[in-house]
């Protein structure tokens, strides 16, 4: 499911800021790092079922990491990621677009970093565990449960080779 890539997490503290001579937290920080952010912030300010479709299916081609408790040593197939509750006390597991997204307190709890696809992770969440993207930044989404089986239901991710130019990936149906 997830690779480790080696390197230490980190708080990403010495990154750049929005605003020259402010120091903005990384993960609060109102500049898209990833072409997945990009597509959050493009479908903010479009506020369209559309664009909100293609966030989803950027999500699903998109690489995600993790933060797991324990070391991961090169690749497997199952880790026990951070979990967090969201505001109705329901489990959901912390995913982040980038490494500056990473909020410091995160990392006391689960200091291990790893990268998955969002598909895959979205696939091996089962029917008990949401998904909350970015927790706490400027890009992210929140998925209940139920979310995560539409999802599942009604999108997948694209395949190499699959998609023209201009077309969006992964819509089932012919979308």
């Amino acid at each position: 499911m997830s690779t480790h890539d080696g390197e230490p997490a980190t708080s990403g503290a010495d990154a750049a800021s929005s605003a020259p001579g402010q120091a903005v937290p990384p993960h609060v920080d109102p500049v898209p790092l990833t072409e997945l952010e990009e597509s959050l912030r493009a479908a903010t300010e479009a506020g369209t079922e559309d664009a909100g479709q293609e966030s989803i299916l950027v999500f699903l081609n998109s690489f995600v990491f993790l933060l797991v408790p324990e070391p991961v040593p090169g690749e497997t197939e199952y880790v026990e990621p951070l979990v967090l509750n969201n505001g109705e006390g329901k489990p959901v597991v912390a995913a982040f677009t980038h490494r500056q997204r990473i909020r410091p307190d995160f990392l006391e709890h689960a200091p291990t970093v790893v990268e998955t696809e969002g598909a895959l992770l979205l696939q091996n969440l089962g029917s008990e565990l949401g998904l909350v993207l970015n927790p706490g930044s400027a890009y992210g989404f929140e998925l209940s449960t139920e979310h995560v089986a539409a999802v599942l239901r009604d999108f997948r991710p694209a395949q190499p080779g699959e998609t023209e130019p201009g077309e969006t990936p992964g819509a089932v149906g012919g979308e």
